[in-house]
């Protein structure tokens, strides 16, 4: 289901509070029991862990790995997936073909708008 090992991805400041009697820490479950995939609350997913975004700035991509956990916020109307650096591979150069393509794609889409 997912490859992070259950022990790795706990969070010892939240699985105290989550053990503090009237305390729950919402979107934690970092075994996936309840929400299908290890779940961490904004900001506090491991260090290993990114998004598609952090992944990019990173000059990664995620390389056709499945998502490894999930950041849920807004009463779970909000996701977002994270994927491990450590399988994520490198962003893939562009040939000059498709760099053309690109450059002939926004000159026509620039030329559009200007006549609008």
């Amino acid at each position: 289901m997912h490859s992070i090992p259950a022990s790795a991805a706990r969070i010892p400041q939240l699985e105290r509070l989550n053990a503090t009697p009237g305390t729950r820490v919402v979107f934690y479950d970092p075994t996936g029991s309840q929400y299908r995939l290890p779940t961490y609350p904004w900001k506090w997913a491991p260090k290993n862990l990114k998004t598609r975004r952090q992944l990019a700035a990173l000059g990664l991509r995620p390389g056709g790995q499945a998502p490894v956990a999930q950041i849920l916020w807004r009463n779970g109307g909000r996701v977002a997936y994270l994927y491990d650096v450590t399988r994520a591979l490198p962003k893939r150069k562009p040939t000059r073909k498709q760099l053309a393509a690109l450059d002939k794609a926004q000159r026509v889409r620039r030329m559009k708008r200007s006549a609008s």
